[in-house]
């Protein structure tokens, strides 16, 4: 699996193509998944880091079992929770922030001990292994519908 250092420089790749948009693949641009794909980054990040182990609660859940095991999130299953929602317009300094930020939390993140976690809203609580996991997870989901927006 790459690091998400690694994930965040492929999305900064696909940057000159933020504009692009194939209504068959999705009804947002290549710069909403960007965006989309870094605020939640940060966000599940900030939640590993200020997380207090004590108040963790382990306990089985199938969909996060699934999703781990198959190393993929399925299509057009999910909506974005609003703290994670791109704005209508791509903002190319927003963007490049959130890129900054981004990276300096995948620094942060390897540097976390291994009883840190964070609550997903689907996946309920997550330890810091099967986070990194996740925001992988998550990360290329989108870098591959990008692929698909841009191939023709």
């Amino acid at each position: 699996m790459k690091s998400l250092l690694a994930l965040i420089n492929a999305l900064e790749n696909k940057l000159p193509f933020a504009e692009q948009k194939k209504e068959s693949v999705s009804l947002v641009t290549v710069g909403w998944h960007i965006e989309h794909s870094l605020m939640a980054l940060i966000k599940m990040v900030s939640a590993v880091e200020h997380s207090n182990p004590a108040d963790y609660k382990g306990k089985f859940n199938l969909k996060r079992s699934i999703v781990l095991t198959l190393g993929k999130i399925p299509r057009g299953k999910a909506k974005a929770p609003e703290a994670v929602k791109p704005g209508e317009e791509i903002n190319m300094a927003n963007i490049t922030g959130l890129l900054a930020k981004a990276k300096q939390k995948a620094e942060l993140f390897e540097k976390l001990s291994a009883d840190k976690f964070f609550t997903h809203p689907v996946f309920g609580d997550v330890r810091i292994k099967q986070a990194r996991r996740v925001i992988a997870i998550h990360t290329q989901h989108h870098i591959k519908i990008i692929n698909d927006i841009l191939s023709s």
